[in-house]
């Protein structure tokens, strides 16, 4: 079976994700993230939380009990816009979130409309 650092590590590349941008994106300097890829240290509940919500998965897969994540296109696609979301500022983040939710009750209109 392989270790929790192995599937870290997995995870990040099937996201296109090096460990230096894993660790960005957790607020943890590189050494830190480091030491839990290559099983040196294990991290807390709340960095392990944040670890699964920065690598789209699930804890169960991470600690070997689930059944792997397929890293599917729409998972790609919400990869790149987590990342794009990323690199925005605040107010460009916030204008984003305002014409997603217009066009997604636009959406719902359309669909209730049709039945």
């Amino acid at each position: 079976m392989d270790s929790l650092g192995e599937k870290l590590r997995t995870r990040a590349r099937e996201l296109g994700l090096s460990d230096t941008e894993v660790a960005r994106r957790l607020d943890l300097s590189q050494s830190r993230y480091s030491n839990y890829v290559v099983d040196k240290r294990e991290p807390d509940l709340a960095t392990f939380v944040r670890i699964c919500r920065v690598l789209g998965t699930r804890p169960d897969v991470l600690l070997g009990f689930g059944p792997p994540l397929e890293t599917s296109e729409e998972e790609r696609l919400r990869q790149e816009i987590l990342d794009a979301a990323l690199s925005m500022n605040k107010r460009a983040l916030t204008t984003l979130v305002d014409v997603a939710r217009a066009l997604a009750g636009r959406h719902e209109d359309t669909a209730t409309s049709g039945n």
